[in-house]
């Protein structure tokens, strides 16, 4: 009660930490007032205990030293009046309080024996009573009741190679107990220096004593719990902010609580992992070695000017050293590590509440509310060393000291960093502000120039298009051309021959001018915009010139050109726009024909919209290739090897969406293809 007063008065400058820590603390069982019976010369009288509360069965238990006394063996019901163990060799039977320590006046390791009779009183008959057993470092049990085996905690022997130690503890149920009730404990440790029978049995109804392990078990969950979903959550934080190690230290402090409350409770532990082995269990116990070191780094990332890296080095050398040894040397040798780790851990704590008092005088953020927390760990470490060593007798604090510690200096780490992120968003709205008025005044005086450079830059597209467009329409009547005049020039060819090709050639001839006319009439840029002259056009006024114009393609690949259409149809359209678009799509028709094949133009007249389809049953397109056909320039060879720059079908869909049109296409490979050619009508004001 006094160090708890002294840490109230201590922590009064905050006092929302004062309550919260307070509620905390209060989680834990605090001393009764009320004296309870204690065992003298192994003889227990509960007669008058109400069992309201739990009973610790301490006091003195008849001891015998390497000695293991038949489970028969009854508690006599008279001593001789000595209470204290002699430092001679000890005799058939002696005394000794549980917390005692062997090697006080024996030996580190060893076996014994224990005994207790219980006198319950008359009524004690009408309840089920449980009887609770605690771990014991190193140690393995066989308890028994009136001599008979209930309950095996690990397997005693004589030897070290003989027996199997644990950590775990364990209950036995007491259905309707006699008057006199006999406890005996079979106890060997052999692999902790600091043998004995640590903490005392305790005694209770069962209902009582079941109620207190659910307790246990939902507090040390949650405990658990809480402590590594702090390591984890620092861990993520560390993944997205590795420039920050001081969240990695405080995660890995956080994940080394965590892992060290589960040791606390043996039971979670052997609960979770039923086989696990002892060393491991041994190992986690003290892994508590390494917390200084973490929490050492994390405060040295935080006040870099204020503590020393020599020290703190130091400590983590020496910590992490002591830890080492315990991982790979045997546990009766790494138990003789516990009072230095606890001295380093405990001389840590002392020099970082030293440093952080300097801290808190040279006026550091956060560096008042981890002294307090601190000044609170300090205190419980101290508490909790005295009552291992058996010193004090209240109640171990360390767990919720763990808890208050870690969930308090996640909140200051939290108000730490929201500060840095509300300091950094004040600043970049500022910056943006900035930037947008800057921004502003940018537009404002490069807006004429970037227009004028988009005008410049869709007038030099047009043109390259327009240039490759000249190119396309003029190779196909010029290779025709330089065919002829192959046929022409060949010695085999008859008067007839030559004139019929003679007339074909001035047909290409006049209908390549006319190209070229119609090529020039395209070139009508203004801004890089192509202006229509929309009217309406006699379909097959454009179309039969156009067929001539390929005579001798068609020729060459013995390709048949269908068309039904009326002497009625008309289109509205610019004409050059759409004889060259006719002339690309017919074009490719022919490229992509087999020798023999046929090709079709529809002409279709619908209600807002003129259709146009060209068909034929050429090669096809692959389908892999439709997708892009109108977006990317790609070319084919044809179907005799024609090359192409494979650019009309892409200037094709461009020039019919100036129509506000549309261009379709269907095709399966080896089967043909057809192009559906979309214009609007006219619109009637």
């Amino acid at each position: 009660m006094t160090n708890g007063i002294r840490t109230l008065v201590f922590i009064k400058m905050n006092w929302k930490l004062t309550i919260w820590l307070a509620c905390l603390c209060s989680c834990a069982p605090l001393t009764s007032f009320s004296e309870p019976p204690v065992a003298i010369q192994g003889n227990l009288d509960v007669r008058l205990w109400d069992f309201q509360k739990n009973l610790p069965l301490s006091g003195e238990w008849i001891f015998h030293w390497k000695e293991w006394i038949s489970p028969k063996t009854q508690v006599p019901n008279n001593f001789p009046n000595n209470k204290t163990l002699s430092t001679a060799p000890p005799s058939s039977h002696t005394f000794q309080s549980i917390g005692e320590r062997w090697k006080n006046k024996l030996e580190g390791t060893g076996y014994a024996t224990y005994q207790l009779k219980i006198l319950f009183s008359e009524n004690a008959k009408e309840n089920i009573y449980a009887l609770r057993f605690f771990q014991t470092g190193g140690a393995a049990m066989s308890i028994y009741v009136d001599g008979v085996l209930q309950l095996e905690l690990g397997k005693v022997g004589k030897l070290k190679e003989t027996m199997i130690p644990t950590r775990s503890s364990g209950m036995i149920v007491l259905p309707y107990p006699n008057k006199e009730t006999n406890i005996m404990v079979h106890i060997s440790n052999f692999h902790h220096d600091d043998g004995a029978f640590w903490y005392p049995p305790t005694l209770g109804l069962f209902h009582n004593i079941e109620k207190q392990i659910l307790h246990e078990i939902i507090k040390d969950s949650l405990l658990t719990g809480a402590l590594l979903f702090m390591a984890f959550y620092h861990f993520v934080v560390f993944l997205f902010r590795r420039n920050r190690s001081i969240i990695l230290y405080f995660g890995l402090y956080c994940l080394v609580i965590g892992l060290h409350s589960i040791s606390l409770n043996g039971n979670s532990l052997y609960n979770l992992f039923p086989e696990v082995p002892y060393h491991f269990a041994f190992v986690l116990s003290l892994i508590f070695y390494l917390a200084i070191p973490f929490y050492l780094s994390f405060l040295y990332e935080r006040f870099p000017d204020i503590f020393s890296k020599k020290i703190k080095n130091f400590f983590i050398l020496t910590c992490c050293g002591l830890f080492l040894f315990v991982l790979f040397a045997p546990s009766e040798l790494g138990s003789q590590t516990t009072f230095y780790g606890l001295f380093f851990t405990i001389l840590g704590l002392f020099y970082s509440i030293i440093y952080l008092s300097y801290a808190v005088y040279k006026k550091r953020e956060i560096a008042l509310p981890l002294l307090l927390i601190q000044f609170f760990l300090f205190l419980s470490a101290i508490n909790d060393t005295l009552y291992l060593y058996g010193i004090l007798n209240y109640f171990l604090m360390l767990e919720y000291s763990y808890l208050a510690t870690v969930l308090f200096q996640s909140l200051v780490l939290a108000s730490y960093f929201t500060k840095s992120v509300i300091k950094t968003e004040v600043l970049g709205k500022e910056l943006a502000k900035l930037n947008e008025s800057l921004e502003r005044t940018v537009i404002l005086r490069t807006r004429e120039y970037k227009e004028a450079k988009q005008t410049a830059e869709e007038a030099n597209e047009w043109k390259d298009k327009f240039i490759s467009l000249v190119a396309h329409d003029l190779r196909s009547p010029l290779s025709t051309v330089y065919s002829a005049l192959t046929i022409v020039t060949d010695k085999d060819s008859t008067e007839e021959e030559k004139t019929h090709i003679f007339k074909q050639l001035f047909v290409i001839l006049e209908n390549a001018m006319s190209t070229v006319e119609h090529l020039l009439n395209l070139n009508r840029f203004n801004k890089g915009k192509i202006h229509l002259n929309l009217s309406q056009n006699q379909f097959l006024d454009i179309l039969r010139p156009l067929v001539g114009s390929f005579a001798l393609e068609l020729q060459k690949k013995s390709l048949r050109l269908d068309f039904s259409i009326s002497e009625a149809a008309t289109i509205y359209a610019d004409k050059s726009i759409l004889i060259e678009i006719l002339r690309n799509i017919i074009a490719n028709a022919i490229k992509f024909s087999n020798t023999s094949g046929w090709i079709r133009v529809g002409f279709f007249d619908k209600e807002t919209s003129t259709e146009i389809t060209i068909e034929d049953n050429g090669q096809g397109i692959p389908s892999e290739r439709q997708k892009d056909l109108f977006y990317k320039q790609m070319t084919s060879p044809g179907s005799l090897g024609e090359k192409g720059f494979g650019i009309g079908l892409k200037l094709c869909f461009e020039l019919i969406r100036l129509h506000q049109g549309n261009i379709r296409v269907h095709s399966e490979e080896g089967k043909g293809s057809l192009f559906t050619l979309e214009f609007p009508k006219e619109k009637l004001s």
